[in-house]
This record gives structure tokens, C-alpha cells and sequence, in this order.
């Protein structure tokens, strides 16, 4: 555990920047997710410490993707699902305006997950092992290309539809200056290194890197 400035901290954090000049943060919080412990006790502050916070965990109370995490430092994720199943209360990491924020969601949308995929490894004749953005990977015989998405079955542990990067897709915007903003894809954009997304958004048309991008249902 470390302590920083408010001044200083990822603007992805929903901590206030008034108050006091500084916040102990956990070491696994980065821009891309946070701790249990920063959820429990600074967001949702159904935890009043770390001590009450880390009782929680080892008495396997908190799951993140239907898996129990006993260790209250774990990262969150971007898009993960935090679980408390004796409050039967379930929660979707997002981004809104450029913060993260836990949305609640059902007991049936706690089932499921959008990732996206980073890269592929050729097993055999049919099996392709599909490389993910959270670290994960799986096995498939499903066809699809990388930067596309899948929609992960957590309970099962298993792909239950590929969602295709191509013209008419719904995307949300991951990273950068439109973080949390949904549109429809429109086109592509070539360049000399690589090429952008052309991306119609509420507010008009724009071109992003297909890094910041996500295909979601």
C-alpha cells in the first residue's frame, strides 16, 4: 500500500480531487482497473478498511468473473464483473466520462464478459488458441480475426459468440480523449503505419486508433 498525491493520480479513478492532498492506493491499481480493495472500501464503501475489506475476500464473499478472489488486492478490470453474492448485487467496471465506474447489472448479465482478442496461436488442423486482452486464453474452432471481440460465457468458462470488427459494428471507445462514448463503426481508414477507425459517435464522426477500440453487442 502506497499513498500518492490526488494531483497525481490516473484520471480513470473515481476519487474526488478536493479534500485531502493524499489517498493511499493499492499497488495493483493502474489505468486499465483497480484493486478489490479500492472498490470495496473507496467506492462502493461497503468495506470501512482494509482489514474489513480483506475479511471479505478470504471469507469468499467477492467474486470477479464468477471466480472467488481472496485477495483483496486483485485488479479489476475494465469490463470485469464484481460479484457480492450474499448482497445478491453484481457490478460492471466501465468508463463514464473518462472515469471508471461500477454500474449494476443482473444476475444474468453477471454471466458474461466482451473481451478482446490480442492475438492467436495455430494448435492444429482446426484448433486455434485465442489470445485476450485480460490474459486469458482459450481454445476454438470458431473463425475470427484478431481485434475482434468475444462474449465470454464466465460460468462456463467458454466463447459464446465472436463479434466481428467490420463496417456497421457497435463499439465503445476504451482509451483517450472519447473513453466511454458508443457508436457505430462507418469504415476504415488506412495509414502509413497501420490504419484508424472511422467511428460515428453521438456528437459526429471521428477517426481513432483501432487500439482504443472494443466491438461490443
Amino acid at each position: 500500500m502506497g499513498h500518492v498525491k490526488k494531483s497525481e493520480m490516473p484520471r480513470t479513478w473515481p476519487v474526488p480531487r478536493k479534500g485531502s492532498t493524499f489517498i493511499a492506493v493499492p499497488s495493483h491499481a493502474t489505468s486499465k482497473g483497480i484493486s478489490l480493495l479500492f472498490l470495496l472500501r473507496d467506492v462502493l464503501k461497503i468495506a470501512k478498511t482494509r482489514k474489513e475489506a480483506r475479511f471479505m475476500t478470504l471469507n469468499g464473499d467477492v467474486k470477479v468473473n464468477n471466480k472467488v478472489r481472496k485477495d483483496e488486492n486483485f485488479p479489476v478490470q475494465v469490463f470485469d464483473v464484481l460479484s457480492l453474492d450474499k448482497a445478491k448485487l453484481n457490478y460492471r467496471l466501465e468508463i463514464v466520462n473518462r472515469k471508471f465506474s461500477l454500474k449494476e447489472i443482473s444476475a444474468s448479465d453477471a454471466g458474461k464478459k466482451v473481451v478482446k482478442i490480442s492475438g492467436k496461436t495455430t494448435l492444429g488442423k482446426d484448433l486455434v488458441q485465442i489470445n485476450l486482452e485480460d490474459g486469458q486464453n482459450l481454445i476454438t474452432k470458431e473463425k475470427f480475426s484478431v481485434s475482434d471481440s468475444v462474449v465470454l460465457d464466465t460460468k462456463a468458462n467458454k466463447i459464446s459468440k465472436i463479434l466481428p470488427l467490420k463496417e456497421g459494428a457497435n463499439v465503445e471507445v476504451i482509451s483517450g480523449k472519447h473513453a466511454g462514448e458508443k457508436g457505430k463503426l462507418k469504415g476504415f481508414e488506412e495509414l502509413v503505419r497501420g490504419k484508424n477507425i472511422v467511428v460515428k459517435l453521438e456528437k459526429g464522426e471521428v477517426s481513432l486508433p483501432l487500439k482504443t477500440l472494443l466491438v461490443i453487442e
